[in-house]
């Protein structure tokens, strides 16, 4: 699902099926702040109602997104659902909500713990290019208001370029995908950079059209946001770029 660096398909977790379905998830539960008798009970749920693909597809992406810098110190029920929504297979996200709800908690709530400092790190990106020909963001009124953004790691391209998603900012149309993306700078230790755009992904015809830029502030505020008076594209998905790397993890259905 990710991608360059990560899913290639259900026969490279063929081990997966001979390994108890808890050990898929039971890690990335704690690491979202659902321990104890409630993260056994949303453990259980999961197990239950996910099939051994989902639940790889919802680990690999839940151990993507790292506590810290331009996320939340910790992670909770709520962070565990955007991830869960950006997971292909369409069932996933009302099961993990049903699960995370059926078993007492609140799908809205942060975090209570800290997150496991023995999270995988994200994978090593290099520094930034501009992945579209678009207009650098101008200043704009006052940042819109919405969710704490949460920037998953989707890996990196040929080229050793990598690019984070705000997964609360995914949307999905009948053939399209949409998002806010921001490129990774390994010269400041493969954080975000400070450039985002809101693109919108053709899967059919596997082409880009950016819609809007973002300007972010080094601790992670917005600062500038620029609609396009005419949205940029669409352009051709490029092999080997980080823009490819975007179209698999938000298009592809690797089963």
């Amino acid at each position: 699902m990710l991608g360059g660096a990560s899913l290639a398909g259900c026969a490279g977790y063929a081990s997966d099926y001979w390994k108890p379905k808890n050990e898929l998830i039971a890690a990335q539960l704690v690491r979202f702040g659902m321990s104890g008798d409630a993260g056994k009970c949303v453990e259980g749920k999961l197990t239950e109602t996910l099939t051994v693909w989902e639940l790889r597809q919802l680990s690999d992406l839940a151990s993507r997104l790292q506590p810290g810098g331009n996320n939340p110190a910790a992670f909770g029920p709520r962070d565990f659902l955007y991830v869960a929504s950006l997971v292909e297979d369409a069932d996933v996200k009302p099961k993990t909500e049903a699960a995370v709800t059926g078993c007492g908690l609140d799908p809205t709530g942060a975090a209570a713990s800290v997150a496991s400092p023995d999270a995988p790190p994200s994978p090593t990106s290099t520094p930034s290019t501009a992945p579209i020909a678009a207009t650098p963001p101008r200043s704009n009124p006052a940042p819109l208001a919405g969710a704490e953004p949460l920037w998953v790691n989707l890996g990196a391209a040929a080229t050793g370029q990598g690019i984070a998603v705000d997964a609360t900012s995914v949307t999905r149309g009948p053939s399209w995908r949409q998002a806010w993306f921001r490129l990774l700078n390994s010269d400041q230790g493969n954080v975000v950079g400070d450039i985002g755009y809101l693109l919108r992904i053709d899967c059919p015809a596997r082409t880009i059209t950016a819609h809007s830029g973002r300007k972010y502030a080094p601790g992670g505020a917005l600062t500038e946001q620029k609609d396009y008076d005419k949205p940029e594209g669409p352009m051709g998905i490029e092999k080997g770029t980080v823009i490819e790397v975007a179209y698999h993890a938000l298009c592809d259905d690797p089963r």
